[in-house]
This record gives C-alpha cells, sequence and structure tokens, in this order.
C-alpha cells in the first residue's frame, strides 16, 4: 500500500481490506487472526480495525525463535 492505510479515514479506522494490503496478509488470515483476539469493532456486518491498536497487538504477539532465545538464555548463565 503506497500511503498509509490511516491517512485514507480522518477517524483512524480501517477496513479489513485496507488492514490486509498494510500487514500483506491475506483477507482469511485476517479473520483468523481477528478469532485470536486482534482488537477490532464489529458494527453490524462491517468490521473496521485502529490501526495503533493492532500495532500494539502485533508487537505484543511478537516472538523469537526458539534459537535465539536460547542464546539469550546461554549468554545470561554466563554472566555473574
Amino acid at each position: 500500500m503506497n500511503q498509509d492505510a490511516s491517512s485514507s479515514n480522518p477517524a483512524g479506522w480501517i477496513t479489513e481490506k485496507e488492514l490486509a494490503c498494510h500487514l500483506r496478509i491475506s483477507l482469511r488470515h485476517l479473520v483468523n487472526l481477528r478469532k485470536r483476539g486482534l482488537p477490532h469493532i464489529q458494527l453490524g456486518s462491517a468490521v473496521r480495525y485502529s490501526l495503533p491498536e493492532v500495532e500494539e497487538y502485533v508487537r505484543s504477539q511478537r516472538r523469537l525463535s526458539s534459537h535465539v532465545e536460547r542464546q539469550k538464555r546461554r549468554a545470561a548463565l554466563r554472566s555473574p
């Protein structure tokens, strides 16, 4: 998406299609994320997302690979 998704809507709420494009994922995957807790608001059949809330959710769900986690644990054990 060339322009920021939130700039097209001054209220800050974006559609499913806009968010899927922004995150570069399919609509189906977006629906699955919503079922697992992605913050959204639903008014009738219309679903809207707040980009700052979604970005915070994505950051909170971020996980390091198990290899990186093992390296961090080993480094912590080695330090005095």
